[in-house]
């Protein structure tokens, strides 16, 4: 059944993302792959979601989580506000609001330049920490290495078309999480 629910709830993400399925130079491709990971994650920890105990690795996964809701409106919120989307960026591969023709370097983009794959990452870890199983560690292993190749390809996909401030702003915030990476 976990099988199964796994692949219908796929189609939606290989709908998202089939336009940078078969570009392994594009962020997007990597980025399916955390989803994917997150996906197996939540179909195989489900029952485990909803807290019964609270002890320190559950206080840990929900800090992660919460972190994770977080990051994300974070982004979503100062990319919406700052991010001037313009059809001018032709890259058929990116998501309406990825199309942004200007830097944002405020809010949570101040301290963190990817803080989409952050939280996608956070969420990652905190249902993993729902229940620890070797398995799900490796998937969870998968999706940091996914998470981080996305990353990587973003990075030179801005400094393409941002050009040399985006180098300069990469030397002036973390890659994931503020102050530390």
């Amino acid at each position: 059944m976990k099988v199964i629910s796994f692949c219908i709830l796929s189609l939606p993400l290989l709908a998202l993302s089939w336009r940078s399925l078969f570009n392994p130079k594009t962020h997007g491709l990597y980025r399916f792959f955390v989803w994917e990971c997150i996906l197996w994650l939540a179909i195989q920890n489900y029952r485990y979601l909803i807290v019964e105990k609270f002890d320190l690795q559950q206080l840990i996964s929900s800090a992660l989580m919460i972190a994770s809701l977080w990051f994300v409106l974070s982004a979503v919120f100062i990319m919406r506000k700052k991010g001037r989307v313009s059809k001018q960026r032709g890259d058929h591969t990116l998501f309406g609001f990825e199309k942004t023709t200007v830097l944002v370097e405020s809010g949570i983009f101040k301290h963190v330049r990817h803080p989409m794959y952050s939280s996608l990452l956070f969420l990652a870890w905190g249902i993993l920490l729902r229940n620890i199983e070797v398995t799900l560690l490796i998937v969870a292993l998968i999706a940091t290495c996914s998470g981080i190749f996305a990353a990587s390809m973003e990075e030179k996909e801005n400094i393409e078309y941002f050009g040399e401030s985006y180098r300069h702003y990469t030397q002036k915030t973390k890659k994931f999480i503020p102050y530390v990476i």
